[in-house]
């Protein structure tokens, strides 16, 4: 009987409205404390714990790989006490209000902690990632492969010959029975290799450049093609095979499907979030002067968006 209550609160707490509702009683909950504990607070008293020590620390030995000594740990504390008289005294003046810097940074300090109560609240069952899996199969597709063979034709050597002279050499090349084979010799010095097995486009296009690995993966295999492109000048490719990669079972990529649900379902949650923060406050706009380039429904359109 027990058990199947904990299985049942499991299952409704994996479902988006609820943890929707219960991140909100959070962050709700989190700003009534720290709004009661603010007004109970002496605003001329600064109380340093024992825990602000321990941070201070920690956060020093994270920075340098040391404990810190008496002196820079009393710096430390110092410099605490420093920042926080300094931002009461703002608060106080109101230095705060309409500050769009503060304004921004405050939205990104809630997003953020949005985001980490979402992400610790999801947990995929194998059948959510299964079917998560099956309908972004395509995201995880290995890349294409490609054995190729290259000669190169030189422009700086060949100047205005180089097409012509590449025809010539193609029709050569053509004209092997033994289509790669007995190779040197054939067209000009280069200073990359000659032969490439099994190779993803992104890496011939950090070779070679983007437009001629996207112009290899086009060629057909079993002959040579030509002339190419590259920043270097240009080819003649024969195209050995050109392996289209097989989808992956789950259990290869499981970790990566899973983290892939994770951030999805918590940019849905987030927004969900967002909005309901939202749709607690009514948005009034003033009327535009008649001057203005655009009229008062188009600002708004603009301004919403």
């Amino acid at each position: 009987m027990l058990a199947d209550v904990r299985r049942n609160v499991a299952q409704a707490l994996r479902q988006p409205l609820v943890q929707f509702f219960v991140l909100g009683s959070v962050f709700y909950g989190l700003y009534a404390w720290v709004g009661q504990g603010s007004e109970g607070q002496e605003d001329n008293v600064i109380r340093v714990t024992v825990a602000d020590v321990s941070r201070l620390d920690a956060g020093w030995q994270a920075r340098y790989n040391r404990p810190p000594t008496k002196e820079e740990l009393t710096g430390l504390v110092r410099d605490y006490v420093r920042e926080v008289a300094l931002y009461r005294h703002a608060v106080a003046m109101g230095l705060d209000k309409d500050d769009p810097v503060i304004r921004r940074m405050l939205g990104q300090k809630l997003q953020t902690l949005t985001q980490n109560l979402v992400e610790l609240s999801l947990s995929p069952s194998d059948q959510e990632l299964s079917s998560y899996f099956q309908a972004n199969a395509e995201r995880y597709r290995p890349p294409d492969l490609i054995t190729f063979t290259q000669v190169f034709v030189d422009p700086d050597k060949r100047g205005d010959a180089t097409l012509p002279d590449a025809e010539k050499i193609l029709a050569g090349l053509r004209g092997r029975e033994e289509p790669t084979q007995g190779l040197e010799g054939v067209g000009d010095v280069f200073m990359l290799q000659r032969y490439y097995p099994r190779k993803p486009q992104g890496e011939i296009a950090k070779l070679f450049g983007r437009g001629f690995a996207e112009s290899v993966f086009e060629l057909a295999p079993g002959e040579w093609h030509g002339p190419v492109l590259s920043g270097y000048g240009v080819h003649l490719v024969y195209v050995h095979d050109l392996e289209d990669a097989p989808l992956p079972e789950i259990s290869e990529v499981k970790e990566q499907v899973k983290q892939d649900w994770i951030d999805e379902r918590r940019r849905e949650l987030e927004e969900q979030y967002i909005d309901e923060v939202m749709g607690r406050y009514e948005v009034v706009f003033e009327e535009l002067p008649p001057e203005a380039a655009t009229s008062p429904a188009e600002a708004r359109a603009e301004a919403v968006q």
